[in-house]
């Protein structure tokens, strides 16, 4: 069994910058169904991630939680148009990704399906990763790829996840990313600043 650990951040104004994946409205029907078998069959502490929130990150570039010399509005307002840039060009030189979240997973912090993650996925991170700094921050992409589906609101024993209902694995073909500014987490209200397209084109 899981102990769970407190989100403290839940529906909390924030601002951070997040290159992430908004499923489909097929994929998020199948996503709020799984959510639904967990709620019925899981005594637990949930909080339940919105549909319309639902999301993958691919890389954070300001993290809410990043303590800078100066507010996180100025660290993009001095730097985010040329980040922009870098991570557009970097999503058009990746080709569509593919994406099959096989099964749900429980940590300390959230109850989420995760996907192996493909080459394209980890190629992308770490360009982005590589290509964005400020003072002592970089970008650390997650180790996994996954959506979220409950966070939680106390401190319990997690019981066992039930069944995915036959609704697993879900596969999913990234062809667009977005580049949002999160200013409630987890990403409930977003200011979307790009889309940029997985073309697998290169401008060399």
């Amino acid at each position: 069994m899981i102990r769970t650990k407190i989100d403290l951040l839940w529906f909390k104004r924030c601002c951070a910058f997040h290159l992430q994946l908004f499923p489909d409205r097929e994929t998020v029907s199948k996503l709020s169904a799984l959510q639904d078998g967990i709620e019925r069959e899981c005594d637990g502490p949930l909080l339940r991630v919105p549909a319309a929130s639902l999301h993958m990150t691919v890389v954070t570039l300001i993290d809410a939680a990043t303590q800078f010399s100066m507010p996180n509005d100025e660290v993009w307002k001095l730097n985010g148009e040329r980040w922009k840039e870098i991570v557009e060009r970097l999503v058009k030189e990746t080709p569509p990704i593919d994406l099959s979240f096989q099964e749900m997973q429980a940590s300390e912090a959230a109850i989420f399906v995760e996907s192996p993650e493909p080459p394209e996925l980890q190629r992308l991170r770490l360009a982005v990763s590589d290509a964005i700094w400020f003072e002592d921050w970089r970008p650390k992409p997650p180790r996994i790829a996954h959506i979220t589906l409950f966070r939680f609101f106390a401190e319990e024993w997690l019981p066992a996840l039930p069944g995915d209902a036959g609704l697993l694995p879900i596969e999913l073909n990234v062809k667009a990313l977005q580049l949002v500014k999160e200013k409630i987490y987890p990403s409930v209200e977003v200011d979307v600043l790009g889309r940029p397209s997985c073309l697998g084109a290169s401008e060399s």
